[in-house]
């Protein structure tokens, strides 16, 4: 029976992150990847660091990827079906097999609640988003839908009016369920920020640009973007036999060094609830976690 070192189970920044430093530790590492999730879509990323032009997140995802295997780490493509500690022992059953390692970093992610209008998977990174930090400064001057249903949401409608003026808010919840308070319903008014209580009939694109959106009302809008704030899911599923402590929303809680209430296991990236879910933050939370693993996995005696 193979063991490895350490399996992470997601190969996006803070999954390749992690590869490369536990690689570095000359440690024997696994990455389990199904290639999904936000590093998988289209977009530019424009504000991590070294890029000024901005890097696909796709070919950062490989460019991390090539960095790990340099190193000697390993990736298979798989797709992870359950996860379970036995002894000193975590057991990962795949649609391929099992897998055993000392530690685990799970590195998996969120999926975005995307509203389903037909063809919107072309639209993701393109023109549907879902983060003001990483793509409000792209909506300068443009027309823009935000698509929510709480106040959450309608703040971040607000914030949107640093860059453009033309922000409509579109409430796509079922049965357009509103969760947003009165006040903030006048603040946007008073912004002029235009409210539709309504589903989306259609939306219009080429080749994955966004230039309209007909609503259930009749009205048809003007929109280059469309950025979804209906929330994202962790992804979390597969690890229901470990018992990980989350937030009332999934999230995996974790220490300052990445450390779950599973000993040996960790989380990093957007899976976890310490800090924002930036492509930075997620290279740093995946350098942490391989810290951590790789100081557990010393002997005793090469410890404080």
């Amino acid at each position: 029976m193979e063991i490895y070192d350490c399996i992470i189970i997601g190969g996006g920044p803070a999954g390749a992150t992690a590869a490369i430093y536990l690689a570095r530790f000359n440690r024997k590492v696994l990455v389990l990847d199904k290639k999904q999730g936000r590093s998988s879509y289209p977009q530019i990323n424009e504000n991590y660091f070294g890029f000024p032009e901005g890097i696909h997140a796709r070919q950062l995802r490989e460019l991390g990827k090539k960095q790990a295997e340099r190193f000697g780490a390993e990736f298979v493509f798989d797709d992870v079906e359950n996860v379970s500690k036995n002894d000193d022992l975590f057991e990962i059953i795949s649609k391929n097999g099992k897998y055993f390692s000392k530690t685990l970093i799970i590195a998996t992610g969120v999926k975005d609640e995307f509203p389903h209008f037909k063809g919107y998977e072309h639209c993701i990174g393109i023109s549907l988003f879902w983060c003001i930090t990483c793509d409000g400064h792209r909506t300068i001057d443009k027309d823009i839908a935000i698509i929510g249903h709480d106040n959450e949401a309608a703040t971040t409608a607000m914030q949107f009016l640093n860059y453009t003026k033309k922000v409509c808010f579109i409430n796509n919840s079922p049965n357009f369920k509103c969760e947003i308070s009165e006040e903030k319903k006048r603040q946007m008014k008073e912004n002029g920020i235009k409210y539709f209580d309504c589903g989306i009939k259609k939306v219009h694109d080429n080749n994955g640009l966004i230039h309209s959106i007909e609503l259930d009302t009749g009205d048809t809008i003007k929109s280059d973007f469309m950025f979804s704030m209906q929330g994202a899911i962790p992804s979390t599923e597969i690890f229901k036999d470990l018992k990980l402590k989350c937030t009332d929303l999934g999230y995996i809680k974790v220490s300052v060094e990445q450390r779950t209430n599973v000993p040996f296991c960790y989380a990093a990236g957007d899976v976890s609830d310490l800090f924002s879910h930036q492509v930075v933050s997620a290279a740093h939370e995946g350098s942490m976690a391989a810290q951590a693993a790789n100081y557990d996995l010393y002997r005793p005696e090469q410890r404080d």
